[in-house]
């Protein structure tokens, strides 16, 4: 298992510490959702910001290395005065002349004034905005300072750069801390400089219940022990709707699957504000991959329940009682450990993918 230094610096960790730091929760929970408190909601996650056709032409002439769009991982928002945060998750912090800067100064330019713009939201209904990178406290300082040298470098060239900030997460003995510059503290009306959000407790796996375990958008920043321990995590949800579905069945009974419907229920209905059609895409790939897997083994135990039918979907055939208690034992004894967690996920024939959207 990862080490709680390791986990802050891991995108997905960081990912859902963002979730559930603006969910709603009862006192008492362990978990402190002071985004939340705040006013703070998610609005999207990894949408994709084009940045305007004039400002496009201003980084050409300014020479700056850019990218002519960006999918930052959450866009945070407070309607009431027309607050939006927009956060890009980072392992570490990385200098001006690094590869990732060309992708930074996007991200500054497209979370400035013109952010409705890149959203597509009417003119005015964004009132403040900031581009905030919230990364593992020992590299805050740091990327503190590559940020307010993106900032000189955009304001040289005439660009309309926004405010920028830094949020990381701190590891400690009792909990996990957000810990905020000035300018994030004020922009998110923050109670402290440092908070603690995640209260831990001895000889217990550090990482909260995950909205996302697997994002393939973050995947290629973790190690591949923690990939493939949320990839795991992924199918397992998903075994359990099945299983689940499957239990509470009364014969005869045909109970439809598609893969929307079964990532919205592994990832607490996130699926549902996923912006990146090419990810959304891959995790329908992944669900492909375990149900074709899960079929095996009803077939070898159970026999021909569970199969795909073209332009209709997944269907599990549940004939009578004693079926349903076969397929409920061959469901329940799989463990998805046994599997090929590193393994991609195959290509979908056209008619696969448009029977689970």
């Amino acid at each position: 298992m990862s080490t709680l230094s390791e986990l802050v610096s891991d995108p997905v960790f960081q990912l859902n510490s963002l979730l559930w730091l603006t969910q709603p929760m009862p006192a008492g929970a362990g978990l402190r959702p002071v985004l939340r408190e705040a006013g703070f909601e998610v609005d999207a996650i990894s949408p994709l910001l084009t940045l305007p056709p004039d400002i496009l032409l201003r980084f050409k002439d300014s020479g700056l290395a850019h990218q002519d769009h960006i999918r930052p991982d959450v866009v945070l928002c407070r309607q009431p005065d027309g607050r939006y945060g927009v956060v890009e998750c980072k392992g570490n912090s990385f200098g001006v002349d690094s590869s990732t800067a060309k992708q930074a100064r996007t991200l500054l330019v497209a979370a400035g004034p013109r952010l409705d713009e890149s959203l597509g939201l009417k003119s005015g209904t964004i009132k403040r905005s900031v581009a905030s990178y919230l990364v593992p406290s020992p590299a805050a300082g740091d990327m503190g300072l590559t940020l307010q040298a993106l900032d000189g470098e955009l304001r040289s060239g005439k660009l309309p750069v926004g405010t920028s900030c830094v949020l990381a997460l701190e590891p400690g003995a009792a909990a996990v801390s957000l810990v905020a510059d000035g300018t994030a503290r004020g922009f998110f009306n923050l109670p402290a400089e440092k908070v603690d959000f995640v209260r831990l407790e001895e000889g217990t796996d550090p990482r909260p219940l995950y909205f996302i375990p697997y994002d393939p958008d973050l995947g290629g920043s973790q190690s591949e022990e923690e990939r493939a321990y949320c990839k795991r995590v992924l199918f397992e949800r998903i075994q359990a709707s099945l299983l689940g579905a499957g239990g509470r069945a009364l014969p005869p009974a045909d109970l439809p699957f598609d893969a929307v419907g079964l990532l919205n229920d592994a990832t607490f209905g996130m699926y549902g504000l996923w912006e990146n059609k090419d990810s959304a895409k891959h995790m329908r790939k992944l669900v492909r991959q375990l149900l074709t897997k899960l079929a095996e083994i009803l077939r070898s135990e159970v026999g021909d329940v569970f199969r795909f039918v073209e332009n209709q979907g997944w269907t599990l055939q549940v004939p009578s009682e004693s079926t349903k208690d076969a397929i409920c034992n061959a469901l329940s004894k799989f463990s998805c450990e046994t599997m090929d967690l590193r393994q991609e996920p195959p290509q979908l024939e056209l008619f696969e993918d448009q029977a689970d959207e």
